[in-house]
């Protein structure tokens, strides 16, 4: 597609929606006058080729936000695979929200023989004119929040898209018309590969009932950080999947179980008029209670007795029962004080080139009723101990046992991009660093404009705010 000629229309509109849209609360960080020139500089030293990508322009709208979360997303092949055959398969008007992420993705995988930028304005008029109904505002000006947002718009038209066509919709008829021998259309074609499945499910520490397992669909997780100074991705992602403790849990065995108790109770003292009643509900009870009922599901119609709220103890997991081909982390680094003052948690996060998500996933079998076991993940030695082993020492194993098995394994994700947040809670800067296309061993520090050369080693040192970690990619 020609970017520039089928963006030329927005352009206008877009630079009025920016006009509106600023300034944001966060705002960039100071920058030093001559920092591009020795940036530039820098990277002219380190770079073995004369190839650049596009930047993207600030000027003063603070807008690094939106910035960094394009340059992210430019980096992930699967994600451009999507919208191009989203693209193909409906019209474009219905997805203006992809058409506009698709051509600025593109276009900032175009290879450069010197530094160059543009303004992203086609996403913000993509945003404000598509189905969203939403804005990048003055409070928009989080990262993530700002990719949440881009991952709903995708969600919403993939929706529309997916409602019935009659055959003399124009729109369809034109793609239809474009079909020859050697191609095929589907209209409700593809998978986002930023939507993933989650299995969840809650046991009851008196009883050792085990409810229904609960699917959730998710884009991305957010993980709060620990107040300490640094802490693995491994750790944070097994605490993610572990156990987790919680209360006044109104377990249904022990609901139904204390019912009937007292339905029994009641049977010894009530009048005789009452007992007919009494004892029909002691056995739609009794049934409910063989049938591994839930009480969010049930529909238990009882003629007197009144279901027992109970508030117990009970055990929750979360596990992934469908990884997605992206997955994207993000750590939350905010710290609430009693005070009503906010600061930043800045504990450095150790994350990996290379991940294996298999032990924080089901093992393919998911149990459909309460008295089955969540599927758990395979036994090792990192899940069974309770001591951590040395931090550098750990994320070294586990990128050495990663590597060997990247090839062939499906659960096997590599690091594309990472947006780092500089600064602290109320005034900062997003800056991001991805994968070099052609080059998989090097990547690009990106802020805004300004584009420069690094290794791994330098981005494996940040402090990330958020992650995307690629399925099959090298």
């Amino acid at each position: 597609m020609d970017i520039e000629n089928n963006l030329a229309p927005f352009v206008v509109t877009a630079i009025a929606v920016f006009a509106l849209a600023t300034p944001f609360l966060a705002v960039s960080a100071p920058k030093n006058k001559n920092s591009k020139n020795k940036r530039k500089s820098a990277s002219g030293d380190k770079k073995s080729n004369n190839s650049y990508v596009y930047g993207l322009f600030n000027q003063g709208n603070n807008i690094c936000f939106l910035n960094a979360v394009l340059q992210s997303l430019a980096s992930l092949k699967n994600l451009r695979t999507y919208l191009r055959k989203k693209l193909e398969s409906t019209a474009n008007h219905e997805r203006l929200v992809t058409y506009a992420l698709y051509t600025t993705l593109e276009k900032l995988n175009e290879p450069i023989t010197s530094q160059d930028s543009f303004n992203p304005t086609s996403i913000v008029w993509a945003l404000q004119t598509a189905n969203v109904k939403r804005l990048i505002n003055r409070q928009q000006q989080d990262a993530h929040e700002l990719f949440q947002l881009l991952s709903e718009s995708l969600s919403v038209e993939d929706e529309i898209s997916r409602r019935p066509k009659s055959l003399f919709d124009v729109d369809t008829l034109k793609l239809l018309t474009k079909n020859n021998a050697n191609t095929t259309i589907s209209l409700t074609s593809g998978r986002n590969p930023l939507i993933g499945l989650t299995a969840c499910r809650i046991s009851c520490m008196k009883c050792s009932y085990c409810g229904p397992i609960r699917h959730s669909s998710f884009d991305n997780i957010s993980i709060p950080l620990p107040k300490q100074n640094v802490v693995t991705l491994e750790t944070l992602l097994k605490t993610y999947s572990g156990i987790e403790f919680i209360d006044e849990y109104n377990c249904p065995q022990c609901s139904l179980s204390e019912s009937l108790a007292v339905i029994e109770r009641r049977l010894t003292i009530s009048d005789k008029k009452y007992l007919n009643k009494l004892e029909a509900d002691k056995k739609v009870i009794k049934e409910a209670l063989a049938t591994d009922v839930d009480l969010d599901d049930s529909k238990l119609k009882l003629n007197m007795a009144e279901l027992i709220r109970m508030n117990l103890p009970a055990t929750k997991q979360t596990m992934f029962a469908k990884l997605p081909e992206v997955m994207a982390i993000h750590f939350s680094r905010s710290i609430y004080l009693q005070n009503g003052m906010t600061l930043k948690n800045s504990c450095r996060v150790l994350f990996p080139e290379l991940i294996d998500l298999a032990q924080y996933t089901t093992t393919g079998y998911l149990a459909t009723m309460p008295s089955e076991p969540l599927s758990s993940p395979p036994a090792s030695p990192t899940n069974s101990s309770p001591a951590l082993s040395p931090i550098l020492a750990e994320i070294n194993d586990a990128h050495r046992n990663v590597s060997e098995a990247f090839s062939a394994d499906a659960s096997i994700y590599r690091l594309k991009s990472v947006i780092v947040h500089l600064g602290d809670h109320r005034l900062g800067h997003f800056v991001t660093y991805r994968r070099q296309e052609d080059a998989p061993n090097a990547w690009w520090r990106i802020s805004d404009e300004n584009v420069e050369e690094v290794s791994l080693a330098k981005v494996l040192e940040q402090e990330a705010y958020m992650l995307f970690y690629e399925k099959g990619q090298s």
